[in-house]
């Protein structure tokens, strides 16, 4: 069966005769075997007529039986019903059209809500990451270097980490490695992130080596403090000397240039000061 042309049937069906249709056996006006489609309205108007479809035509019964089912469908398929079938039609394609329309903005409405669903649980999820966070320990102040605590930073394998410093670079809290110098990671702001470790130079020791450090630098300072007054300065002075081998004579004088070693060796022991080979 070839595909229906729904609109030419639409125009045959308006150009047809209008109203419904009426199924008539013949007895006066026509041949009595036969049966009359026909309408009434402003007078008998005849349509068509379906040879032998008459009850008691006398034809072969298989074929008068089929007569009078033509001309009963003939009579009920008239142009009042297909055309309120197409129009049934029509309606029924708008309202699958609309409901095609409602699902697809359906469809369009779930696929927003399931994005914004997927921006809530993620927000969520931040929102404890962030909270799990800020309930971490952090220090204050960084127990090596002495900087402030800053903010949270996230790192590219140890997840949020606390960093001390400032907005413009921030470092991870100081790590030991197995010679004891510890070294830290920098976050560059400016630059929007990590960069290299930083070697701080630093090494933890014991107590028993804070005690020795402490002694140290504590002598150290004693000897930075530590003077040695000088004896007095000598000059030396022509004279005229009773003795031929007393040309000169070393008096006493303020910017002198000469010494008494015997002088100067007491200084140096009078001020805590060892001399070599003694």
């Amino acid at each position: 069966m070839s595909e229906i042309n729904y609109q030419v049937l639409r125009e045959k069906a308006e150009k047809a005769t209008r109203g419904e249709w009426s199924l008539e056996y013949g007895e006066n006006r026509f041949d009595g075997d036969d049966a009359l489609i026909h309408r009434e309205a402003a007078g008998y108007i005849p349509i068509c007529r379906i040879e032998g479809a008459h009850p008691e035509s006398g034809f072969d019964e298989d074929f008068q039986m089929e007569q009078q089912a033509n001309a009963e469908f003939i009579a009920a398929a008239n142009p009042a019903t297909v055309l309120a079938l197409l129009n049934e039609r029509e309606r029924n394609q708008q309202y699958i059209k609309r409901r095609d329309q409602e699902n697809e903005e359906i469809a369009l409405t779930v696929g927003k809500l399931r994005v914004e669903l997927e921006e809530v649980k993620q927000h969520a999820e931040e929102l404890s990451e962030t909270k799990a966070v800020r309930n971490q320990w952090r220090p204050d102040i960084c127990p090596i270097t002495g900087r402030t605590f800053f903010m949270w930073i996230e790192h590219p394998t140890l997840g949020n980490v606390p960093t001390c410093g400032g907005p413009l670079d921030s470092y991870t809290i100081p790590t030991k490695d197995g010679d004891g110098e510890f070294s830290c990671e920098r976050y560059d702001h400016d630059f929007g992130g990590w960069v290299e470790s930083e070697c701080l130079g630093l090494y933890l020791i014991d107590d028993r080596e804070q005690c020795r450090v402490y002694e140290l630098e504590e002598r150290v300072k004693e000897l930075e403090t530590r003077e040695v007054h000088l004896p007095t300065r000598y000059g030396l002075r022509y004279g005229h000397p009773i003795n031929d081998d007393e040309r000169h004579v070393m008096i006493p004088k303020e910017n002198g240039s000469w010494l008494y070693l015997i002088d100067l060796e007491h200084a140096l022991r009078v001020a805590g000061i060892r001399i070599k080979g003694e």
